[in-house]
C-alpha cells in the first residue's frame, strides 16, 4: 500500500534576476542604516528597526527590488495554487545584520501570509537559515523521530526564500569574522475575494 506525506509545507528559493541592479538599490538603501539590537532580546543580532511596524522596503522605495518581490511571488503562489498573488502588501520589512557569535531566535512572523528573507551579504558560513518541523509531534515517536528534524538553507548572495508565515525559524550562530546581511519581509493578501485553482 502506498504512503502519502499530506500537509506538506512549501518553502520557495529563488536566485533572483538582475542581482547588480538590487545589490545597488538595497546598498544605497543600507548604507543609510543606524543599526541596533532589540533589547529585550538579547545579543542576537542587529536591526534596521526594532519597531516592525516600519517598512524598510516601502520607506526607501526600492522599485527594482519589489519588482523581483512580485514575480516570485507570483510563481511561489502559483505553484500552491493560489491564484490572487498580484494583489498584496508588505506589512513589515527590515535589515538583519549578523556580526559574530549573533544568531537568531526560533520564532515566526504570526498571521502574515508570506514571509521572507533575500541574502544581501554573506560568504556562506555565516548561519544557515533553518526551519523547524510545522508537525512538532513527530519527534515524540520513535517511529516518526527522524521526520522531524530541522530542514537547513545555506545563505547565498542573491537568493530569495518564501515561506508561510507561521513557520517556526531562526538562524544559526555565525562563528565567522564576515558580517552577514538580509532583507527580511512579511506579504499579506486581502482578505476577500480569495479563489483557488
Amino acid at each position: 500500500m502506498p504512503i502519502q506525506n499530506i500537509h506538506a509545507t512549501p518553502i520557495y528559493y529563488s536566485q533572483i534576476d538582475n542581482f547588480n541592479n538590487v545589490q545597488n538599490e538595497l546598498k544605497i538603501a543600507i548604507d543609510q542604516v543606524n543599526f541596533k539590537m532589540k533589547e529585550e532580546w538579547g545579543n542576537t543580532h542587529y536591526l534596521s528597526s526594532t519597531n516592525f511596524q516600519d517598512n524598510f522596503i516601502g520607506k526607501y522605495n526600492l522599485i527594482t527590488f519589489i519588482e523581483i518581490l512580485k514575480h516570485n511571488v507570483k510563481v511561489y503562489c502559483d505553484e500552491i495554487g493560489f491564484n490572487k498573488s498580484d494583489i498584496f502588501e508588505i506589512t513589515q520589512s527590515w535589515v538583519s545584520l549578523f556580526k559574530k557569535n549573533n544568531y537568531g531566535h526560533i520564532h515566526n512572523h504570526g498571521t502574515s501570509d508570506i514571509s521572507g528573507v533575500y541574502y544581501y551579504k554573506t560568504n556562506q558560513q555565516d548561519g544557515d537559515l533553518f526551519f523547524e518541523p510545522a508537525n512538532p509531534h513527530l519527534r515524540t515517536s520513535v517511529c516518526f523521530f527522524g521526520l522531524g528534524s530541522r530542514f537547513k538553507y545555506t545563505p547565498e548572495e542573491g537568493k530569495l526564500i518564501l515561506f508561510p508565515g507561521w513557520l517556526r525559524h531562526g538562524v544559526q550562530t555565525n562563528t565567522t569574522d564576515n558580517t552577514r546581511i538580509s532583507i527580511s519581509f512579511n506579504i499579506n493578501f486581502p482578505r476577500s475575494g480569495i479563489e483557488y485553482k
